[in-house]
């Protein structure tokens, strides 16, 4: 990778041009407020598995409205539930912030030499560019855990394997798309303390769930991540469409261990 130093501006147009961020990205309006819905009703597929979610549906039941404003609050989106036309969008300006958030995580596990694994739901678009930060992270000098997840309960016809430095699910042998929390759930079950995770959909739930702090990515119908952020959970969120192609997705990577070298000492 050859290290470059972009301005805030070039990293946001970037995001923009290569539909990370910005306007008309994946998923529909409707589908995000269908995601806040099915969240409100405690939805494991939204909540991702999250405990401090299902608590605080159970003992304070959430409205639509606020949990709409919440991730509103985070991606830039429109807050009006009226509203459900067109598709989603996230703010370049925070995706931008959410990178410095993580890079600022990654530096601190770097700096403490912290056990990192590697985790995601939607290994199609991700796996790729978390394979890159572990490579990174292990030149840095931080272990990067690959216990053999032989063993593991496989759900639906799906099961766990470790591919490179990236757990996720496959299908037939295919890496397959999740959001079931119950996968790294058993995982952590059985390997070394983490000291931080790099995790997306339930794999990152069930981080959380352990008090793990973990860097998530989110994308628009993604409510659970929003909600867990705001109860207090160690979550570092990446507002992102995760439905990037894997190498645009890659360009994740490189921002990121920009941002980490450029602020080292």
């Amino acid at each position: 990778m050859t290290l470059k130093s972009r301005s805030r501006q070039q990293i946001e147009a970037l995001l923009v041009e290569q539909k990370l961020s910005g306007a008309n990205l994946a998923h529909s309006r409707a589908n995000n407020l269908a995601h806040v819905r099915r969240l409100v009703n405690a939805d494991q597929g939204v909540t991702l598995g999250i405990d401090l979610v299902h608590q605080q549906i159970e003992h304070a039941p959430m409205e639509a409205e606020a949990v709409l404003q919440l991730i509103a609050t985070i991606t830039g989106c429109s807050s009006d539930i009226r509203y459900e036309d067109g598709f989603g969008y996230i703010s370049p300006a925070a995706t931008y912030d959410g990178l410095r958030a993580a890079a600022t995580a990654m530096r601190n596990a770097i700096a403490q030499r912290a056990s990192l694994i590697f985790a995601s739901g939607h290994p199609k678009n991700m796996a790729t560019a978390y394979e890159q930060i572990a490579a990174y992270a292990s030149a840095r000098g931080c272990p990067v855990i690959a216990e053999d997840p032989a063993g593991i309960e496989e759900y639906f016809g799906q099961r766990l394997e470790l591919r490179g430095h990236v757990y996720m699910v496959t299908e037939r042998g295919e890496p397959a798309h999740t959001h079931r929390h119950e996968y790294m759930r058993d995982l952590l079950r059985q390997t070394p303390p983490v000291g931080l995770a790099i995790a997306d959909h339930g794999f990152a739930g069930a981080a959380l769930n352990l008090g793990i702090p973990t860097v998530c990515v989110m994308d628009t119908n993604d409510p659970g991540v929003a909600v867990a952020a705001t109860l207090g959970a160690p979550v570092t969120v990446v507002p992102l469409n995760d439905n990037s192609p894997g190498d645009v997705v890659r360009e994740i990577a490189d921002i990121l261990v920009e941002m980490i070298e450029v602020s080292q000492p």
